[in-house]
């Protein structure tokens, strides 16, 4: 059995995301319903859920908050949160690794979230928010987490100077001449940096960041030279993006 809290403002929001749980996964039991942060960690203190669901715009506090009431060793239980459609919000989320659902919610992503917290591969929900709430709190993303074997990875993204394709999988090369390689395809990381202006499709293969240009050469299609040394092709469509972007920074 799932232990399950609800914490959404919405009665009638509230109501339907209880239905729809019972419809699709008898086993997970729903032991409260909160309209409000403080009334939800109240609860979660009180029944020791395994899984909250927890919309993000509440009154008073947000639920990305959640970090303000508990210490890293007391959040042993899973987040999923619920959020209106929103591009901005969806790549915060995207780029911090928390499990989310979109209002209306839709069955099959609900029912696919509830598997991956009986499995546990939602990552533990305490460590990966304080990168989301930074980047829901600014007009600039700052962090990017990634899997790794160990678990999740949090990065600066003012230290990485490009992405490699590499099939299924990216290598990301960092400013000290580091790389690590995960487990996300390079189209992953294009649609989560797309409001980045300085990271640029540079190659079928390859996404540059433009603050790390040192030369472009244009030999073989074109070359683009990065401080770290690093000498990366550029196709011939995009020299102008990049000599766009390079214009400016």
């Amino acid at each position: 059995m799932l232990k399950t809290i609800i914490i959404e403002d919405e009665p009638a929001a509230a109501n339907l995301l209880e239905e729809m749980l019972k419809e699709i996964e008898p086993e997970v039991a729903v032991l409260d319903k909160c309209p409000d942060l403080p009334l939800g960690v109240k609860s979660i203190r009180r029944h020791s859920p395994d899984l909250v669901f927890l919309d993000i715009e509440l009154p008073v506090y947000s639920g990305i908050q959640l970090l303000d009431f508990f210490n890293p060793e007391e959040i042993n239980f899973q987040v999923i949160f619920t959020t209106a459609y929103n591009d901005y919000a969806m790549k915060a989320f995207e780029m911090s690794a928390v499990d989310y659902l979109l209002k209306p919610l839709q069955e099959e992503k609900l029912a696919a979230a509830i598997k991956r917290a009986y499995v546990k591969q939602v990552p533990p929900s305490f460590e990966l928010l304080p990168a989301l709430k930074q980047n829901l709190q600014t007009n600039n993303f700052k962090k990017i987490v990634v899997p790794v074997a160990t678990g999740f990875d949090i990065l600066n993204i003012t230290t990485i100077c490009y992405f490699k394709a590499e099939g299924s999988y990216t290598n990301i090369f960092f400013a000290d001449n580091t790389s690590l390689l995960v487990s996300k395809n390079l189209k992953h990381f294009e649609f989560i940096l797309s409001g980045i202006n300085h990271f640029v499709r540079i190659h079928r293969s390859y996404i540059a960041n433009i603050n790390y240009a040192r030369k472009i050469l244009r030999k073989e299609g074109g070359i683009l030279l990065l401080e770290n040394k690093a000498e990366l092709p550029v196709a011939e469509d995009k020299m102008e993006r990049i000599i766009e972007v390079l214009q400016t920074l």
